[in-house]
């Protein structure tokens, strides 16, 4: 094997707006991002990334891989929405590894690797052309399909990321601070905690990266993974499944969520069972529903097409850079699109566009280059400037957003 080459296809629709600002192998599953995942599952290393033309550049960057470039017999184009539980022994080549009616991964021999292109794979039928008469084998795992996907199976992800060796205490805490069970909590160097703390480890493990701060009479109980330099403010309670950074500030009560970094939610309020993407900021007093008052199941606005989740819990599903102002409210199964403004003293409504500047007097398009102008001076509060690549992203996602947030979007 020549390494692995993780690709993308149209089931990346699917996950927005959550995969405008990135490639769909820099999702947070569990403890980590897709690509960590499947480099550490499939013990063999990412040589490369196949995406849509108008990420490659920031995804290149990003993932530190060659993006849509070229590819050699022996290479194996991985999936990026594969999740695994076991290793995988991949068969001769050439060979397509499918689950259901969708690739999985693809063994390349010389004459694959020599036409199939990123392109090829990223709309279904011409994928099928491009795999006409390559043998097909049954995969291991499964396919992410949706945000809910991940939600619902966080607290699962959280506790089998876990491992024995990860037990133990590296920064210097306060004896008064309690940590039970001891075999189920990993605390990081450099990590401050206020004695009064309560890290409950009983309901699954807990594992508190390096520089990370939790301060007092917070709670937090597992399974949680608390990223890099991610601030729990004091009075916060964690719980029902947390992954959250690296770098986030995080308050209030926030049950069941997957947040990604540089995001601030460091206010009283409720945020459950969410998906948030990164440099999102969410307002004091800011509540979402997770729960419908009939206990049915939720369905979300995907790119304004209802989808039934078939869960009884789902929040809501944050794209990256978006605001939410104080006290906003939101309903169930809320989407909040990509660099979205909202700040509405009403309900707001369950389909926020990207690009939007929501207020009391309606939902209007926002300017791209004032909605830029936030995110950059947001960025710049953390020291980090936005790369030429992610600003040209950015006006390509303006532009190109509508097709995609369809029925009239």
């Amino acid at each position: 094997m020549n390494g692995i080459v993780l690709f993308e296809d149209d089931g990346y629709l699917r996950l927005l707006p959550l995969v405008y600002w990135r490639s769909v192998f820099e999702l947070r599953i569990g403890r980590k991002i897709v690509l960590d995942r499947l480099a550490q599952q499939l013990e063999l290393p990412i040589t490369g990334v196949w995406t849509r033309d108008w990420v490659a550049a920031v995804a290149a960057q990003r993932c530190g891989a060659p993006a849509n470039g070229p590819i050699e017999e022996g290479t194996v184009l991985v999936n990026g929405r594969w999740l695994l539980d076991e290793n995988v022994e991949f068969p001769d080549a050439p060979c397509a590894g499918m689950i259901d009616d969708e690739v999985a991964y693809i063994v390349c021999d010389a004459e694959l690797a020599g036409h199939l292109t990123a392109v090829d794979l990223l709309k279904a039928s011409r994928q099928e052309r491009a795999l006409h008469g390559v043998p097909r084998v049954e995969a291991k795992g499964r396919l992410l399909r949706y945000p809910w996907d991940v939600i619902g199976q966080l607290s699962d992800l959280l506790a089998r990321d876990w491992q024995p060796v990860d037990a133990c205490v590296e920064a210097e805490i306060d004896p008064r601070l309690v940590l039970e069970p001891a075999d189920r909590i990993h605390v990081g160097q450099r990590v401050q905690m206020h004695p009064t703390a309560l890290i409950d480890a009983s309901s699954g493990p807990i594992f508190i990266s390096h520089d990370a701060r939790v301060g007092a009479y917070a709670v937090i109980e597992g399974p949680a993974y608390i990223g890099p330099g991610t601030q729990v403010n004091p009075h916060a309670w964690l719980h029902g499944g947390v992954a959250a950074g690296p770098l986030c500030k995080l308050g209030g009560e926030i049950d069941g969520c997957v947040i990604h970094a540089y995001t601030n939610k460091q206010h009283g309020g409720f945020l459950g069972h969410a998906y948030v993407g990164s440099w999102v900021n969410i307002g004091a007093g800011a509540t979402n529903s997770d729960l419908k008052n009939t206990y049915s199941p939720v369905r979300v606005p995907l790119n304004r097409t209802e989808t039934d989740t078939e869960q009884m819990l789902f929040g809501a599903i944050i794209g990256d850079h978006a605001k939410i102002g104080i006290n906003a409210t939101l309903p169930t199964g809320a989407v909040i699109g990509f660099a979205a403004m909202a700040a509405s003293g009403r309900v707001l409504p369950k389909f926020v566009p990207s690009f939007a500047w929501v207020t009391d007097d309606g939902t209007a398009s926002g300017k791209p280059d004032r909605l830029l102008d936030v995110a950059t001076r947001m960025m710049v509060r953390r020291n980090i400037d936005m790369t030429d690549e992610e600003v040209e992203l950015f006006f390509e996602l303006a532009e190109r957003f509508r097709s995609l947030e369809h029925k009239g979007g």
